[in-house]
């Protein structure tokens, strides 16, 4: 495994023709448009490329222009994963890759460089970042391209307001408007459309939140039959632990969802404003991610247990 700067990244990715961009399952705002960014980048170069993921797009995503998604590889392609922090968030498609991945371009903190060349950027507040400067180096950016990259950017970022903001952040923001994309339409598209069964699973949510240390951390587990009894997606459930972060006085946030189809399997997900280190709680359930925004894998007998295993845990590294 070889670790390359962005333009040993630019010039390989010159070399091939045909590309398969991957995502990781549940993909987010920053995956979709950092992969579509990329994918209008290499069509503007004369390459094909199409995005591959193990998983359907969200609903709220699929407004971005061109972001649709292939189930599985067809042909000869050459792989590029971006915004994968490891290869198990391939998902069905590690062990079909397994070796096959040229090219990783990531910006998490925590992961593992599963590539035969990788890149990561952990100044980068989102992968979208690093797809911009692969415009720039190659001289593609244009409308489309520049709206993919907003979207993935201020999804990453809460648009503009969590911590990762950086200057150069906001620099490319305002490149990304000179190239004309319609900001207010998007933003609207991003965080002002919830769908009223999502409102609801907060509501809920909201009603079964453990607060501890006077309201600074707050901890839910959403059952899976919490999850059945109120019709609840796995997508309704995906911002729960960013809504109980706008909650006045919260720090850390840690939401597990229980797997309706294996009930003793719960995914974590944490995020915190200012001083707690998500990704070293999410690194011990099998996870990691970003300073605040990170995600894991608890295991347990039974919701109490699993919540009871997180507590725990946020106890020993709180001060």
């Amino acid at each position: 495994m070889n670790n390359i700067s962005l333009f040993e990244a630019a010039r390989l990715l010159l070399h091939y023709d045909n590309y398969g961009i991957l995502i990781h399952r549940r993909p987010d705002g920053d995956a979709i448009g950092s992969a579509e960014g990329l994918r209008l980048i290499l069509s503007a170069l004369g390459k094909k490329a199409a995005i591959l993921s193990t998983d359907e797009l969200p609903s709220y995503l699929r407004f971005v222009p061109g972001a649709g998604t292939e189930k599985m590889p067809e042909g000869q392609k050459t792989f590029v994963a971006v915004d994968v922090a490891e290869s198990s968030l391939l998902g069905a498609f590690k062990p079909l890759l397994e070796g096959k991945i040229l090219l990783k371009l990531d910006h998490h903190r925590t992961g593992e460089d599963f590539a035969r060349f990788n890149y990561t950027d952990e100044t980068a507040a989102a992968a979208g970042e690093i797809i911009y400067e692969l415009a720039g180096m190659t001289e593609t950016l244009n409308k489309d391209i520049a709206a993919a990259l907003y979207v993935a950017i201020v999804s990453d970022t809460g648009c503009f307001r969590y911590s990762n903001t950086t200057c150069r952040t906001l620099e490319i923001a305002a490149e990304l408007y000179k190239a004309g994309i319609d900001a207010a339409f998007l933003n609207s598209r991003l965080f002002e459309s919830k769908e009223l069964k999502t409102v609801q699973a907060t509501a809920v949510g909201v009603e079964h939140t453990l607060f501890l240390h006077e309201g600074q951390a707050a901890f839910l587990c959403f059952t899976a039959e919490m999850q059945e009894q109120g019709g609840f997606s796995e997508e309704n459930l995906a911002e729960l632990s960013s809504a109980l972060r706008e909650i006045e006085g919260v720090e850390l946030t840690a939401v597990l969802k229980q797997s309706r189809e294996d009930p003793e399997k719960f995914k974590l997900s944490t995020r915190s404003k200012s001083f707690f280190d998500c990704s070293v709680l999410c690194g011990c359930f099998e996870g990691g991610g970003h300073l605040r925004a990170s995600g894991g894998t608890v295991y347990a007998l039974s919701p109490e247990e699993a919540l009871g295993k997180v507590v725990a845990k946020t106890e020993e590294l709180w001060n």
